[in-house]
C-alpha cells in the first residue's frame, strides 16, 4: 500500500493463498501474479516478507522462484525476520546468480506500517543498499545500517535477546517486590534513582569502550545478587534468571576477582569455551543426550 501511493504504481504481488492476491489487487489495484517468477520478470525489486529461512530460500530457489525470473539480475529484499547464517548463505547463493539481496527485518505495527513509521534495520552490500534507499524510506521512518547480508538479522536477533533479559529480570524483581509489599510503579522509581536507568549509557561509556570504569565492583554485584537470590529463596519465589546470573558473577568473579570493575564481566566471558559444535565428535566415552 506504501509503495501504491508512494510513486510506484505498477506493482506486482503474489502470495500461495491467491484470495489474499485477489483481495490486495480488487481493493487497491496492484497486479496478482500467479508465482514468484513470474514476480521478477516483470520487477527489478522484488520484497518479501516471509516467516523463516526455510520458506524464503524456497522462494528464491524453490518452484517458479525468484531465481529464476529475473532476465539480467535484480535485487530482492527480504523484511521477513529468519535466521543470520542462512540468510548469508541464501544472500552469496543469489549473488552467484547476479542477484542482490537485502536483508531489512521490519519492526512496528500494521497501523505503522501503513503510516510508512515501521523501522528497518539494513544488512547488503553498499551499492544494493544505496540503489533501494528511496523504497526503504517510503517503506519506514528509521532505518539503521548494519553490514553485509545477515547481519541485519542477527542485530534483530540480539536487540530482542537484550530486551528479554531485560523484561524477564523486570519481571523477577516485581513479583520478587510484591513479597516486600512493594508496588511495581514505586519499585521502578526507586530502581531508577539507584541507577538502573544509568545502565544503558554505562553500557556504552564503559563496556562496549572497554574503559571498565564505572567505579562499582564486581564482586558487590556479585554479593547483592546473592543477597537477592535468598530473598527469594525465604519467600519461596522461583527465580531462574536471578539464579542462573548469579552462578554467572560468581564464576566471573572467581575468575577475575572481586574488585574487578562491574562492566569487566565481558573478560570472564572472553575466557569460557565455545561449546561444542554439533557436527564435532564428542571426546571418547561420551555420548550425545
Amino acid at each position: 500500500m506504501r509503495l501504491l501511493w508512494n510513486g510506484f504504481p505498477s506493482v506486482n504481488t503474489y502470495d500461495q493463498n491467491d484470495m489474499t492476491v485477489r483481495l490486495f489487487s480488487n481493493e487497491y489495484g496492484a497486479m496478482g501474479l500467479g508465482s514468484p517468477r513470474m514476480v521478477a520478470q516483470t520487477s527489478d525489486i522484488v520484497i518479501t516478507c516471509l516467516p523463516s529461512a526455510a520458506d524464503l530460500r524456497e522462494a528464491c530457489f524453490g518452484w517458479e522462484s525468484l531465481a529464476k525470473g529475473f532476465p539480467n539480475g535484480g535485487t530482492i529484499i527480504d523484511l521477513g525476520v529468519t535466521d543470520p547464517r542462512e540468510t548469508a548463505l541464501i544472500a552469496a547463493e543469489l549473488a552467484a546468480r547476479k542477484i542482490d539481496f537485502i536483508d531489512a527485518p521490519a519492526f512496528g505495527s500494521p497501523t505503522q506500517a501503513k503510516e510508512g513509521k515501521i523501522t528497518l534495520v539494513v544488512g547488503g552490500e553498499e551499492a544494493a543498499v544505496a540503489r533501494v534507499h528511496p523504497v526503504l524510506q517510503i517503506l519506514s521512518q528509521r532505518i539503521f545500517r548494519a553490514g553485509g547480508p545477515g547481519t541485519a538479522q542477527a542485530a534483530s536477533a540480539l536487540a530482542d535477546y537484550m530486551s528479554s533479559i531485560q523484561i524477564l529480570a523486570a519481571s523477577e524483581a516485581i513479583r520478587l517486590g510484591t513479597q516486600f509489599g512493594f508496588k511495581p510503579n514505586d519499585l521502578l522509581d526507586i530502581c531508577d534513582a539507584m541507577g538502573g536507568h544509568a545502565v544503558p549509557g554505562l553500557i556504552r561509556s564503559e563496556l562496549a569502550t572497554r574503559r571498565f570504569e564505572s567505579g562499582r565492583a564486581l564482586g558487590l554485584v556479585r554479593r547483592n545478587l546473592a543477597l537477592v537470590m535468598q530473598m527469594a529463596n525465604n519467600a519461596k519465589v522461583q527465580a531462574p534468571l536471578l539464579q542462573s546470573n548469579l552462578a554467572s558473577w560468581d564464576q566471573a568473579e572467581q575468575q577475575i576477582g572481586y574488585g574487578s570493575d562491574q562492566t569487566a564481566i565481558i573478560k570472564w566471558l572472553e575466557t569460557l569455551q565455545p561449546p561444542l559444535a554439533a557436527d564435532q565428535d564428542l571426546p571418547q566415552g561420551e555420548a550425545q543426550a
